[in-house]
């Protein structure tokens, strides 16, 4: 009998034993989960408070993108402003250079070509049958009446107040002597410029039994910028 109760006892207790220990272990893995879900939740507030600032950042970041975008869109509306102002006041520039004879032109236009009478040797007053400053005037007159934009006589630029002066067989312009033949550029539109030169009673029936004149219509001439001296004379006087 006693034996029999020691084997009870010995079985209640390794029972009991085994309880405790699967108890036990249940308990460890129970704690364990407990931990790992509190750090995956303590992962998960931490992710969602690292999006949240990001997204934070992010709409910062746009806000301050569409400053410079409204700032940049300002100063290219003041630079284009500028562009506009700095380039009406380059054309305004250029015309002004373009009327004083400093920049040379280029364009469409008419040469009159002047030459002394080769006879004038022969009649009985010279003076009749040479080129006069008068002659040159008068073909640049009636040539600025017509339309032309820029006239030059032997290379020299022609402005209102350049002056035309004889000086024996010779013509200064602006100050510079030449000789003829006498070779007048004037740029504008070619037939508009002979038809006014052809006139009946006009320039070339005034001038061409005295003197050789001849014109010819040219689709390029190259007119240089002012030389010389422009003397207070206008020539029309």
């Amino acid at each position: 009998m006693r034996v029999r109760k020691f084997h009870i006892y010995l079985t209640f207790v390794t029972i009991c034993t085994g309880f405790l220990i699967a108890s036990s272990i249940e308990l460890t893995r129970l704690r364990a989960m407990e931990r790992q879900g509190d750090q995956q939740w303590q992962q998960e507030v931490s992710l969602n408070e690292r999006i949240l600032a990001e997204k934070k950042q992010t709409r910062q970041l746009e806000e301050d993108l569409l400053k410079l975008q409204r700032q940049v869109a300002e100063e290219e509306e003041k630079m284009a402003e500028h562009q506009t102002e700095a380039a009406a006041i380059l054309n305004e520039l250029e015309a002004a250079r373009m009327m004083a004879g400093m920049v040379p032109v280029e364009g469409p236009g008419i040469v009159v070509t002047m030459k002394d009478n080769p006879n004038a040797s022969n009649s009985g007053d010279v003076t009749k049958y040479i080129i006069h400053e008068q002659d040159v005037r008068l073909v640049v007159n009636e040539l600025r009446a017509a339309g032309a934009e820029s006239i030059s006589i032997n290379g020299q630029r022609v402005m209102g107040n350049s002056a035309i002066r004889c000086v024996g067989p010779t013509i200064i312009v602006n100050g510079v002597k030449s000789a003829v033949p006498f070779v007048i550029s004037a740029i504008g539109d070619p037939a508009t410029l002979e038809n006014a030169l052809n006139l009946p009673g006009g320039v070339m029936d005034i001038l061409q039994g005295f003197v050789q004149i001849e014109t010819a219509k040219k689709d390029l001439l190259q007119i240089p910028a002012l030389v010389g001296d422009v003397k207070t004379q206008n020539t029309s006087s």
